[in-house]
């Protein structure tokens, strides 16, 4: 027994007639006939008592529709779920930030929209440091990623998608003689000490200190140890508006000529198979703050 059998064996149960089954299932009478006493035969049983302007269902034939109406619903709902899943509709999708962003926009927007558009499809959110970040895409323990775009080289062999643009500060303690100046530039702090990351942690950020600024310089293992040597005064260093250090009173961020707006990019592995993987980038690239040219994801 089939489904396309049961089908046929449902739409005659509830029209107690061939032809109009038929019409309903877009079939011929005879080819609907034939999938029904195949059943029949298959089960040894008749479904249908057959007169000459009617039909009707037999004890067994009415037995046997409650049954397989509940089967064939149950069926139904099971290929809806399962399509909904591979439409990326559904299911879950995990998603990384660096440690100390806060959920601004554009990231702020996508879950909203997920929210509001997909109630079935989940958005799993945690914080790594940013060496931790590549390596959990890599490994596929995170699907997407959200952080600055001077981390990530082509070389990597990440797809990749800029989404949006954040100004850069330096974050000075409070009680730094310089702070509440205006007009400074980096030239002002030669005297204070840059803290750093490591190489392992973030190439791009181990090399600017000292190559940029000439400064003495403490190396950080990673970007959350740097952010608790900035709590407690131990050196400076340029940060996004975005951090969640903007909300310490104990620490200022000072605009500085010499930093620019950063490129906040999504990034993921191209062999990522999560079917709703496709359906976020589609959303943040909606809630972009900046203009996608055509083919805008790039390895």
């Amino acid at each position: 027994m089939n489904f396309s059998q049961i089908k046929c064996f449902l739409a005659a149960a509830d029209c107690l007639s061939f032809t109009k089954a038929a019409d309903r299932l877009y079939l011929s009478q005879p080819v609907l006939s034939r999938q029904i006493a195949s059943m029949e035969d298959e089960l040894g049983m008749e479904l249908f008592v057959r007169e000459k302007k009617s039909v009707r269902l037999t004890p067994a034939g009415e037995v046997l529709s409650e049954g397989l109406r509940q089967l064939a619903n149950d069926y139904q709902a099971l290929l809806d779920r399962a399509n909904a899943m591979h439409m990326g509709y559904s299911g879950n999708v995990n998603l990384g930030l660096v440690e100390g962003q806060q959920i601004c926009p554009p990231v702020s927007d996508v879950l909203m929209r997920v929210h509001e558009k997909y109630p079935d499809l989940r958005v799993r959110l945690s914080n790594h440091t940013m060496a931790g970040l590549k390596k959990a895409i890599a490994n596929g323990e995170l699907d997407i990623a959200f952080g600055a775009e001077f981390n990530i080289r082509k070389s990597d062999g990440f797809a990749s998608m800029v989404v949006g643009r954040t100004s850069t500060y330096l974050v000075i303690p409070k009680s730094h003689p310089l702070a509440g100046k205006e007009g400074l530039t980096m030239a002002d702090f030669k005297d204070s000490t840059f803290l750093s990351l490591s190489e392992n942690e973030s190439p791009a950020i181990a090399k600017r200190g000292p190559a940029e600024f000439g400064m003495k310089t403490l190396e950080a293992p990673n970007i959350g140890t740097l952010a608790l040597w900035l709590e407690a005064g131990y050196g400076i260093f340029p940060l996004n508006g975005n951090h969640q250090l903007r909300n310490n009173p104990n620490l200022v961020f000072v605009p500085m000529p010499e930093f620019g707006e950063t490129n906040e990019i999504i990034f993921w592995r191209k062999e990522n198979k999560n079917p709703a993987l496709n359906m976020l980038v589609e959303e943040f690239a909606a809630c972009s703050t900046v203009e996608q040219p055509t083919g805008s994801a790039n390895a």
